[in-house]
C-alpha cells in the first residue's frame, strides 16, 4: 500500500484533535470550517478508515484516530525541527531566559536539547529564581524572556498547571494539628493559595520547611516532615494525594505564562519564545494522552 500523508493535513488533524472542534481548528489554521472538513475527509480517504467520532457538539478520536495522532505528532515534530534548522541556519545571538527551578529542571532540558540542535549558534542563558525576582529582572532589562507561574499581567499563557496536595504514603504529617507545610518562598502563588485554602476551612498550619527548590520540597514530603502544594507536572508515584475526603481544600489551576521584554525584540529571542510555546503545546498533548 502506497500512502502519502501531506503535512498540511496532519497539521489540521492535530489541531482538530487538540481542540475537539473543526471550527476552532480552522480559526487556528486561518481556514474555514468547511475547508477543515474537506481536509479531514481527504485524510480519512487516504488512510481508508474513520478517524473521528461525534461527542455531543465536539469531536473525539476513534482508536485509529488515536494511532494517527501519535504518528502525526512525531512527524510534525521532526518536520518543524527540520524547517527551523534550514530556514535560519545562520541565525545567531544570545537569549537570557528565566524560569522557576521546577521548570528549569524538569522541562527545559528537553527544550534546550531540541532548540540547540535546530539553532546551534543561538546561546541561551538560563536564570532560575522565584517569579517576582524574574519579573523584576526582566523589567530592569536583565532578562529577555521569563516563564511565570500564577496571575501576571501581559504575557502569553502557554500551560495550565493543576495544583494538588501531597504527603508521604507512610507518614502522618497530614494528620497533625497544626498542619506542617513545605512551601516555596514568601510571595509564591502556590504558597499563597495553600494558606488561603486552609484558612477558609479553619485548618491550623505552620510553615515547617521553605525552599526555592522543588526537589528539596519533595524530599521534605517524602521523609514525612510536611505536606506540600505542588503542580501535577512534578507529581511522583511515591507520593500520596490528599483531597477533600482527607480534609484538604481543592487548589486552583495555575496559569504558566511566557513574558517577553518589550526591548528584547531580536529574532533569536522571538525564535526561542516560539519554540517554548510549541514545546508546551506538545507537552500538553502528551499529558492528555496519558489521562
Amino acid at each position: 500500500m502506497n500512502i502519502e500523508l501531506p503535512i498540511d493535513l496532519l497539521q489540521t488533524f492535530s489541531f482538530v484533535a487538540e481542540t475537539g472542534s473543526f471550527t476552532r481548528a480552522g480559526e487556528t489554521r486561518h481556514i474555514t470550517q468547511s475547508a477543515v472538513s474537506m481536509q479531514m475527509k481527504r485524510l480519512e480517504n487516504i488512510v481508508g478508515i474513520s478517524l473521528f467520532r461525534k461527542q455531543g457538539r465536539s469531536f473525539g478520536l476513534t482508536p485509529a484516530g488515536e494511532t494517527m495522532l501519535e504518528h502525526a505528532q512525531r512527524i510534525l515534530s521532526a518536520h518543524n525541527d527540520a524547517v527551523a534548522a534550514f530556514s535560519s541556519p545562520d541565525l545567531f545571538g544570545r537569549v537570557r531566559f528565566g524560569c522557576a527551578e521546577d521548570y528549569s529542571s524538569l522541562f527545559l532540558p528537553a527544550v534546550l536539547s531540541g532548540f540547540c540542535k535546530a539553532f546551534p549558534r543561538i546561546r541561551v542563558d538560563i536564570h532560575s529564581a522565584p517569579g517576582i525576582e524574574l519579573h523584576n529582572a526582566m523589567v530592569k532589562g536583565k532578562l529577555d524572556l521569563c516563564l511565570l507561574e500564577g496571575s501576571w499581567e501581559g504575557g502569553k499563557v502557554v500551560h495550565r498547571e493543576p495544583l494538588v496536595w501531597v504527603t508521604s504514603p507512610m507518614g502522618t504529617a497530614h494528620e497533625q494539628d497544626p498542619l506542617p507545610l513545605a512551601v516555596y518562598h514568601d510571595g509564591c502563588p502556590y504558597r499563597k493559595w495553600a494558606m488561603e485554602g486552609l484558612r477558609k476551612i479553619d485548618r491550623r498550619f505552620w510553615i515547617a520547611f521553605v525552599s526555592p527548590s522543588i526537589s528539596s520540597i519533595l524530599a521534605a514530603v517524602k521523609t514525612g516532615l510536611a505536606v506540600a502544594p505542588i503542580g501535577t507536572s512534578t507529581l511522583e508515584n511515591s507520593l500520596r494525594l490528599l483531597g477533600p475526603e482527607s480534609g484538604f481544600p481543592l487548589l486552583p489551576v495555575s496559569d504558566i505564562s511566557l513574558h517577553q521584554s518589550p526591548e528584547a525584540d531580536s529574532e533569536p529571542v522571538t525564535c526561542f519564545a516560539d519554540y517554548v510555546v510549541e514545546s508546551f503545546r506538545r507537552l500538553d498533548r502528551l499529558q492528555r494522552e496519558k489521562t
